[in-house]
């Protein structure tokens, strides 16, 4: 990253400091649009591809280019740049981005009264950037042996390496890295959810294995599992299975001992060069151990020189640590206050109780214990203790982390970073801290010896739940961009907390408290599978004590049932949760998840293609909502009840409903995504344009579709755009024979559910995409996918586009002249629309109906169809439907253009339509 502060404008950007300024105030600006900015500012007035700006922010995670547009739009808004005037950032639509103003570097100011010194890269980062030393050629025939094996373990002690030698491997690849640190999982369980995560696959499905197989099939991957020892069997089994069903997919591993997984290639990482006893300080130089002693001294003390009066101590302690990497660096960040005279001989004398059989692999982790002993006792009562309570902390922690779980926390943190216990990182607006993996077990053991492990877990898992619920509304409401902090980074902390707290040893009620307090960081993150095991557990515990918590087990059991709204694996487990979670809030007299729970009610109603019933919950939720103090609950009825009538084939009452709504929802203060999942504007827009569409408004209804999707890609909401193509976006291009604009609408589905638990949208994707097929010609092709993702959405429940899909399948089966399937699949959604109250699409139904018998060789056909024809334009200007109702037209195909008469596939070129007259595109 550009390191240099440019200025533009009021603006003065520094990268290396990760600020941003306006006249010389902070301006708030996310880690990751900083580097984004960066990358733009440095090549000010030339176009940058997407791809090219998401390689620079996300250099080791593959993301959407809908991340990038949620980033890019944050950063418009700290500089008070608009799209329509642009004055610093100019989108080329369907590119990417440039920067349009002026970008000038600036010489570091140096201060006359003060001469600051370069800033020095903490431990960990030091380990990362520098020379690697004495592994040249280690590097140079990993690097060609991963080009030729599919699994690659490095393996060695804690401490000898391992991922630095991993990094500097890859560093010489042009395959895309995914680095998984397993350190921070406490579940071999955990494995294929966190590589999930890592690959932006967040699915509900049972066989992620499969999903993240595919990810690695399409794309050139190379998956690091670094810190394995500790899940080394699981690794096993999950390499295993991603290798079994994949043929160029690629790993490499860090771990104290081989995974032993078939096919593992296996390089034991041997310890640095040492130099031999009695030489002098030049030959002495020339090992790998002493240079790395000699650079992390001169680091430590500002400047540091190997002499002749020093070689043989320094000689002596690098052959004490065994040549392991991270000893040698703890024993050199001691050079701020000990001689090497002193330090070699306080080493030594540490040594002395640990210091048997040092050449057995064993006892050489014995000798990095040795060397965490010497650095441990060094320490005053005050460090030690705080060292030991800090280990309770996975991954990063700031400094209000640590004083919640430390006695006396002045100083004390920033007294280990300088003792290289604790790892620093600066932020722009904050300071984060982390154990290094063999410092956090060693330390985790002194705790437990401690006796005061239990009352320290308490206080994190307290000091985790004050954090969610105080910031509750930031982590549904803000963008990631705007979070006041960076709630992720807690996440290793809070999987080890609920751990905990549900063991047979820890406090299930103060787990009960940390799960519903964290459910808003688990649904923003999409940590759904971890998210529903912490539920489950707290469930079982407040079920088999009543009374205890009941509005937090009306939480809970709310929690259970969002999957219900996304998955197809559960589909009962869903409403019946939120059938309990209503019974609960009724009893409590909890308007809000009263709301909620009719609200999902309503939606499982919808989604079941059952809109009668849907309009009793609307009536129910409407009712309820009048008792409300909060005006919005009183307008959301309105939508769902315009939404509910335009299923029931009531479109021009819906769109003036729906009209309104969108007026009242827009004086709001605030947005409901929260409570109900999606942004309500753009919800009640998607049926505003489903209700266009049949009444007559073909291009006004792409128009608001496609401003739907806009809208919901500028707020960054994935289950709102999601939705806006599913229901809207991609139905509404194929009705109106929009086929390559279809087909966009499509690809964007297709991509943004995969990597996310939406596989609901997945399906329906699928299903557009087997209509697609029939407009290509392609009958067969067509019945195959839209049979698969159907049979998937019925076993699931949702079956709200059933009707309209089974018209599908039977213009496919009419094609391939197969009339009698085709009328028993019309006959079929005839039949749920009488049951159901399902109206929207049985004009085209009976259309169908007509059509299939007028050519299915009945010798009454003609007189039949026009039975059915009649019923069909009854039924459309009944519901004012002018689009299905033009479709009636004689003079119109009734299959899609690819097909001739005959049903035989051939290429028909269209005009196009008139403003006024039907679009001869949408008669399929």
């Amino acid at each position: 990253m550009v390191e240099d502060e440019v200025q533009f404008g009021p603006f003065v950007l520094s990268p290396g400091k990760r600020t941003l300024t306006r006249d010389g105030d902070p301006v708030p600006l996310g880690s990751r649009a900083i580097d984004i900015l960066a990358c733009l500012t440095a090549s000010a007035g030339k176009l940058l591809t997407n791809a090219e700006i998401i390689r620079h922010a996300w250099p080791d995670t593959f993301v959407d280019e809908t991340n990038l547009r949620v980033h890019i739009s944050a950063i418009r808004k700290a500089l008070g740049d608009t799209k329509r005037e642009p004055r610093y950032i100019n989108n080329v639509p369907g590119r990417g981005y440039t920067f349009i103003a002026a970008a000038t570097p600036l010489a570091n100011p140096v201060s006359k009264m003060e001469v600051r010194k370069p800033a020095q890269p903490t431990p960990a980062e030091r380990r990362i950037n520098a020379r690697v030393f004495g592994r040249s050629q280690v590097v140079e025939a990993l690097s060609e042996r991963l080009l030729n094996v599919r699994l690659l373990t490095i393996v060695g002690p804690g401490g000898i390496g391992k991922s630095t030698v991993a990094r500097a491997v890859l560093g010489r690849s042009s395959t895309e890295v995914v680095w998984v640190d397993l350190a921070e999982l406490s579940s071999g369980e955990l494995i294929s959810t966190e590589v999930a995560s890592k690959l932006d696959i967040l699915s509900r499905s049972d066989d992620i294995d499969r999903e993240i197989a595919d990810v690695m099939e399409e794309r050139d991957i190379c998956i690091v599992l670094d810190s394995c020892e500790h899940v080394v069997d699981e690794a096993a089994l999950f390499v295993e299975s991603i290798l079994g069903r994949t043929s160029s997919a690629r790993f490499l591993a860090t771990s104290r001992e081989p995974l032993r997984a078939y096919g593992e290639w296996v390089h034991r990482l041997s310890p640095l060069e040492l130099p031999e006893t009695g030489t002098s300080a030049s030959e002495a130089s020339l090992s790998p151990a002493v240079q790395l002693f000699v650079e992390r001294a001169a680091a430590c003390r500002g400047g540091y020189r190997l002499g002749e009066d020093d070689v043989v101590h320094v000689v002596e302690l690098c052959r004490q640590l065994d040549g392991i990497a991270l000893a040698i660096e703890l024993a050199a960040a001691r050079m701020d206050t000990m001689s090497v005279k002193a330090l070699s001989t306080s080493l030594k004398e540490s040594f002395r109780v640990l210091s048997r059989g040092r050449r057995t692999a064993l006892l050489r982790h014995q000798t990095l214990r040795a060397t965490l002993d010497w650095s441990y006792y060094v320490l005053s009562p005050v460090e030690q203790t705080a060292l030991q309570r800090l280990s309770v902390f996975r991954g990063w922690f700031t400094a209000d982390a640590a004083t919640a779980v430390l006695a006396d926390p002045e100083d004390v943190v920033e007294t280990l970073v300088a003792k290289s216990l604790v790892v620093a990182e600066a932020l722009s607006d904050t300071t984060r801290y982390r154990l290094l993996d063999t410092t956090r077990l060693y330390a985790a053991e002194k705790l437990m010896e401690s006796g005061s492990h239990r009352s320290i877990m308490l206080r994190l898992a307290e000091y985790l739940s004050s954090l969610f619920e105080r910031g509750e509304q930031e982590l549904y409401l803000a963008s990631m961009d705007d979070w006041s902090e960076d709630f992720s980074q807690h996440v290793a902390s809070l999987r080890l907390a609920l751990e905990w707290a549900f063991e047979p040893d820890g406090d299930e009620m103060t787990g009960v408290r940390l799960t519903v307090a964290a459910l808003p960081l688990f649904f923003r993150l999409s940590l759904l599978d971890e998210c529903f095991t912490a539920v489950t557990k707290a469930i079982a515990y407040l079920d088999a004590h009543p009374d205890a918590d009941e509005r937090r087990r009306m939480k809970l059991y709310a929690a259970l049932g969002w999957p219900q709204m996304r998955s197809t694996e559960i589909p009962e487990k869903g409403i019946n949760a939120w059938t309990e979670a209503l019974r609960i809030a009724e009893r409590l007299g909890d308007v809000d998840y009263q709301l909620r729970a009719i609200w999902a009610m309503w939606v499982d109603a919808i989604n079941r293609a059952q809109p009668q019933l849907g309009l009793e919950c609307s009536n129910q939720f409407a009712t309820v909502a009048a008792g409300s103090r909060d005006p919005a609950d009183r307008i959301v009825a309105r939508r769902i009840l315009g939404a509910t009538l335009h299923w029931l084939g009531r479109h021009a009452q819906s769109r003036e409903i729906l009209t309104q709504m969108i007026a009242e929802y827009d004086a709001l203060p605030t947005s409901q995504t929260t409570r109900f999942q999606f942004d309500q504007r753009i919800t009640a827009r998607i049926i505003l344009a489903r209700d266009h569409w049949v009444l007559g408004e073909s291009e006004r209804a792409l128009s608001e579709a496609q401003a739907c999707v806009e809208q919901a890609i500028s707020i960054g909401h994935e289950l709102s755009l999601a939705n806006v193509l599913a229901e809207a976006a991609c139905p509404l291009a194929l009705l109106a024979g929009k086929i390559d604009l279809a087909r966009d609408y499509i690809a964007l589905l297709k991509d943004h559910t995969k990597s996310l638990s939406l596989d609901v949208w997945h399906c329906y994707a699928s299903c557009f995409q087997a209509e697609v097929k029939l407009w290509e010609g392609n009958a067969p092709g067509c019945l195959e996918e839209l049979r698969a993702s159907m049979a998937i959405l019925d076993r699931a429940g949702f079956v709200l586009f059933k009707t309209y899909f089974q018209s599908v399948e039977a213009k496919a089966l009419a094609a391939l002249r197969r009339f009698d399937e085709a009328v028993v699949k019309i006959e079929e959604a005839l039949a749920h629309c009488e049951t159901s109250g399902e109206r929207w699409c049985k004009p085209e139904l009976l259309r169908i109906k007509g059509h299939l018998v007028l050519e299915g060789g009945d010798p009454d056909g003609s007189a039949l169809a026009d039975v059915w024809f009649e019923a069909g334009r009854t039924e459309a200007r009944t519901q004012g439907a002018i689009a299905w109702e033009r479709r009636f037209d004689p003079s119109l195909p009734w299959l899609p253009p690819a097909f001739g008469a005959d049903g035989e596939s051939e290429i028909v070129d269209l005009p196009a339509a008139e403003p006024n007259a039907p679009d001869r595109r949408a008669l399929h």
